[in-house]
């Protein structure tokens, strides 16, 4: 049963590999702002960035947005987005059951991936997220491409920066074997697994691997993805900035 459903998007300004990656301008406007009108169009409920830079915040509010600023010790996106949600029901007096996790750096995700990562929390998955094909074969051995293995009703077994699954014997994906799926950024949570999400400390899978989602997986909390069928990428590094203005102009 659908219910009240915030979309918060972590938009912090220093990132390792590409600082200021979400104010990049990609198309006559930041790459945050294609974020957050993607998901405006998908209108599942408020649209909130969730920044510890006024910048950002500025930035934000000039396209018309809704943006808070949250503390720069906030450990990890996840942490940030709680933090929002508790500013964003006390100016509103307003409480959200669910509550999505859009990552400021996914600029072509489409509104219906948005719309479906948070129809699966409405049909009562404890948390949601989003994979598409893997089309590009280097991208298995790429560490920047979160690879998922997935059951075939969608659960996802596992995240790894490794080319997982591994294919036994050539030709093995023609033969009936899982197909090779990747990760989008954008996490779905209900309300109790995100409070119980932001008590955990972070997990080993999580520190090996550093991807927080595992953190979910080892204690316990299945993961449902949404399978979707749309050419995107996250902008992690100068190079990806470049692909996407190519992109963007044919």
């Amino acid at each position: 049963m659908r219910g009240p459903t915030l979309v918060v998007i972590p938009a912090r300004l220093a990132s390792t590999r590409l600082p200021g990656k979400v104010l990049k301008p990609l198309g006559g406007r930041p790459v945050v702002e294609w974020c957050r009108r993607a998901a405006l169009r998908a209108a599942v409920g408020p649209v909130v960035v969730a920044t510890d830079s006024p910048e950002v915040l500025r930035a934000v509010e000039s396209f018309g947005g809704s943006a808070v600023l949250t503390s720069p010790d906030c450990h990890s996106g996840t942490d940030r987005v709680y933090a929002a949600l508790q500013a964003v029901e006390r100016a509103r007096r307003r409480r959200f059951a669910f509550v999505l996790n859009l990552q400021g750096d996914e600029p072509f995700i489409r509104p219906k991936t948005v719309l479906g990562t948070a129809a699966l929390l409405w049909k009562g998955a404890a948390m949601s997220t989003a994979v598409i094909p893997m089309e590009d074969p280097s991208d298995a051995e790429n560490p920047s491409v979160v690879k998922v293995a997935l059951t075939g009703e969608g659960r996802c077994l596992y995240f790894s920066r490794a080319g997982i699954p591994f294919f036994s014997r050539a030709h093995a994906a023609s033969d009936g074997a899982a197909p090779r799926v990747r990760h989008i950024g954008i996490y779905g949570f209900s309300r109790k697994t995100l409070e119980r999400f932001i008590r955990l400390p972070p997990s080993p899978l999580e520190k090996a691997e550093s991807l927080e989602q595992l953190r979910a997986l080892e204690a316990g909390i299945p993961i449902t993805a949404f399978l979707a069928h749309e050419k995107t990428m996250a902008i992690d590094t100068a190079a990806d900035l470049r692909r996407a203005r190519m992109m963007i102009h044919g």
